[in-house]
């Protein structure tokens, strides 16, 4: 068996670029061009970047602790997290949804997360660096 380390890291690597494939794809759908797709994330790389980044280390520390018995960690807490992440991810592409969301009946849910797209990836950002503080904090208890 590999090392929990090893395999730790692996998910998180693995985690933040499913987070990033997320975006691009949905980008993609919503905004019809790869173009549009690296023009986005160019224009938001330098809050992409942590967010992704930030997401992949929660999700590789969360596995970590995971492999030990009584780790006392929440799956609530995780989901939350992802969540927010998610959100902030969703954000990035909404002004692109605003031709099909009317459809759907949430174009009001579009424009707000477009006008508070560079605050709710902050959020996001802020979210993971707790939950990655608060990570190492039970690593360091554990030994």
């Amino acid at each position: 068996m590999r090392h929990p380390k090893f395999i730790s890291t692996t998910i998180g690597i693995t985690a933040s670029g499913g987070l990033f494939l997320f975006y691009v794809l949905t980008m993609r759908l919503l905004a019809g061009s790869w173009d549009a797709v690296w023009w986005q994330f160019r224009q938001l790389w330098y809050l992409m970047v942590p967010l992704i980044s930030g997401f992949g280390a929660q999700v590789g520390l969360f596995s970590y602790i995971r492999f030990f018995p009584n780790h006392g960690t929440s799956n609530k807490m995780m989901a939350a997290n992802s969540a927010t992440s998610t959100i902030g991810m969703v954000a990035c592409c909404a002004h692109h949804a605003v031709d099909i969301v009317p459809l759907l009946g949430i174009s009001a849910l579009s424009l707000w997360l477009t006008v508070y797209q560079k605050e709710l990836l902050l959020i996001g950002i802020i979210s993971n660096l707790i939950g990655v503080f608060y990570l190492l904090k039970i690593i360091k208890n554990r030994h």
